[in-house]
């Protein structure tokens, strides 16, 4: 449960930018809130009633805010070049990573979970059945899992560690360009022989598969040839679309930052 008041001043040099306010006194849970990015501000607010619990400045000079809710009550938020961490219930600044070198521009953020199921390697002889397809086996306990922030932006796809914020590994997309790449974690299946974490990352007509853990590159794959039309990508897999079908708001559904860097490519030749 989360209860507060009044203002709380963040403390570390590196995020003075961001400053912090709540609402009146208000008793809720992860639950009742719904996270709001907008005109360079995060809004916290109640899903019941509109009411806002709290607000923090994000300046994203303009830009598009990211964001993401991960399984252990953190918002991760992304914008101008720049990815930090909060604390879900307070707002609270947790750490910020600057990415140096990434430029100045949106950030596309995923996360992967802190715990997986994965699939026993050999599932126990099920009873056959005429009509009944039984479900896959998984072992009981849950695999605990080092969470990695996943952000991206002008060609660049950045690890970073969810409780330091420090960067794990970098990867320059070849052929990327300067486009905002977009991300689709899939768990480990030892079923399909995929021990590992992956990140599927999607940069104008490039695939790049890399384990998450580590950004080793696993494949990469030009799949797109035209001349013509938007430099730029979207990605789906069934496990990832049925996750989207709660959110509507991904970058593959929702490309709004893609149109953003559109609108600024099509200045960029007018002007020259």
């Amino acid at each position: 449960m989360g209860r507060f008041k009044g203002d709380e001043k963040n403390k570390e040099e590196e995020i003075s930018d961001f400053n912090l306010t709540f609402s009146a006194v208000k008793v809720f849970s992860s639950n009742d809130v719904l996270i709001c990015g907008s005109h360079g501000n995060i809004y916290a607010i109640h899903k019941t009633d509109g009411s806002q619990l709290w607000q923090t400045t994000f300046k994203a000079m303009g830009g598009i805010i990211s964001l993401f809710v991960t399984d252990d009550d953190k918002l991760i938020a992304g914008a101008y070049g720049k990815t930090a961490s909060f604390d879900l219930m307070t707002g609270a600044m947790i750490w910020v990573n600057k990415m140096p070198g990434f430029g100045y521009e949106e950030v596309s953020i995923v996360t992967t979970p802190s715990r997986i199921l994965k699939p026993k390697k050999n599932p126990e002889q099920q009873p056959a059945t005429d009509d009944i397809e039984l479900p896959p086996h998984y072992n009981d306990a849950v695999v605990p899992e080092r969470a990695i922030v996943l952000a991206c932006s002008r060609g660049k796809a950045m690890g970073i560690d969810m409780e330091t914020g420090k960067t794990l590994w970098t990867y320059n997309c070849p052929g990327g360009r300067y486009n905002i790449p977009v991300v689709i974690v899939e768990p480990p299946s030892m079923e399909e022989g995929r021990p590992n974490q992956l990140a599927y990352i999607g940069a104008a007509k490039w695939v790049y598969c890399l384990v998450a853990q580590t950004g080793a590159v696993v494949w990469s794959a030009k799949v797109a040839s035209g001349m013509f039309g938007a430099d730029f990508m979207t990605l789906a897999t069934p496990w990832s679309s049925r996750l989207a079908a709660e959110s509507h708001s991904a970058f593959s559904q929702n490309p709004a930052p893609q149109y953003l860097e559109l609108q600024r490519q099509k200045a960029s030749n007018s002007s020259s």
